[in-house]
Formats: C-alpha cells, sequence, structure tokens
C-alpha cells in the first residue's frame, strides 16, 4: 500500500480545514451583520464539509490500520513521526504540512470560540431586552379606558391574543 495514498488523505483534509476555516470567518461576518438567512446557509454547508472531513478521516485511520498491518504493528500505531521514517523524501514536505495543518485547526478553534462569545453576547442582549420589554408591559397602561373592557386590561403577556 502506497503511502502517497496516505499523503493525498492528508492533503485533502488539510484543503477542507481550510474551507472550514473559511465558513467559519464568514459566519462571524453573519453574526455580526445579524443575517440569519447567511448564517443558515453557511452552516448547511460547514455540515456539508464536516461529512466528507470526517469520511476523509475514516480512510486515513483505515489506510494508517492496514499500513500497521502491512508492518506487522497493527495494535500499535503509528505517531506522524514514525510514519515519517517511511517516507524519507517526503518528510520535510509532509512536516510542513502538518505544520499548516495544526495552525488552520488553531485558527478555527479561535473563531469558534470568537462565535460562540458573539452569539452569547447576543443572547444576553436579546434577554436583556425582553426583560425591558416584560416590566414595561407589567406597568400600567397609559392609553387604557377608564372602564373595565376586557379590550384594555393589563396582561403579563408581550403580545394581547385579543382583536
Amino acid at each position: 500500500m502506497p503511502l502517497s495514498e496516505f499523503k493525498e488523505i492528508f492533503k485533502k483534509e488539510y484543503e477542507h480545514y481550510c474551507i472550514l476555516l473559511d465558513k467559519a470567518q464568514s459566519k462571524q461576518q453573519a453574526i455580526m451583520e445579524n443575517d440569519i438567512d447567511k448564517l443558515a446557509e453557511i452552516v448547511s454547508d460547514e455540515q456539508e464539509i464536516i461529512e466528507l472531513i470526517e469520511e476523509l478521516e475514516s480512510k486515513r485511520h483505515s489506510f494508517l490500520n492496514d499500513f500497521a498491518a502491512e508492518e506487522k504493528t497493527a495494535g500499535k500505531g503509528f505517531s506522524f513521526i514514525e510514519l515519517m521514517a517511511f517516507m524519507p523524501e517526503e518528510k520535510e514536505e509532509m512536516q510542513e504540512l502538518k505544520a499548516d495543518f495544526l495552525a488552520v485547526l488553531d485558527q478555527l478553534q479561535q473563531i469558534n470560540e470568537e462565535n460562540k462569545q458573539l452569539i452569547e453576547d447576543s443572547l444576553k442582549i436579546t434577554e436583556y431586552s425582553l426583560q425591558v420589554i416584560r416590566q414595561a408591559v407589567g406597568r400600567e397602561n397609559v392609553y387604557s379606558k377608564n372602564d373595565n373592557s376586557d379590550l384594555f386590561k393589563q396582561t403579563n403577556h408581550i403580545v394581547n391574543k385579543k382583536i
């Protein structure tokens, strides 16, 4: 089983993570712009990319298990450094790819944390706004009639369903 197959799988996985990073950055912009439609589209795209990444990851693990069985080290597994011993002519390129891959993963984690914080802040603002509205609804209605009509009775609801 040629190790070039591992290299191709690893490169494709890296490329898909780069696309996912781009989507995460776009998602951050959509969150800041409160563009719900764009956000939904990005999340859907991300799901497709994640599914592709999972397939590639599965292929990579399967390849490594098969390779370990061929090398009679089944169950032991290989570290990246140990695997590079089998591909000395591509060691430098693979190490650069690994470093780039790790950098993309770090950026992705950072952006996801920022997006999480943006969403939490947005929820806090929304909850505060709802609390202010609820408090305003709880006050005596300035525009009520002086009679006891059900139409203008004070409610604890934001929207009165009565017409």
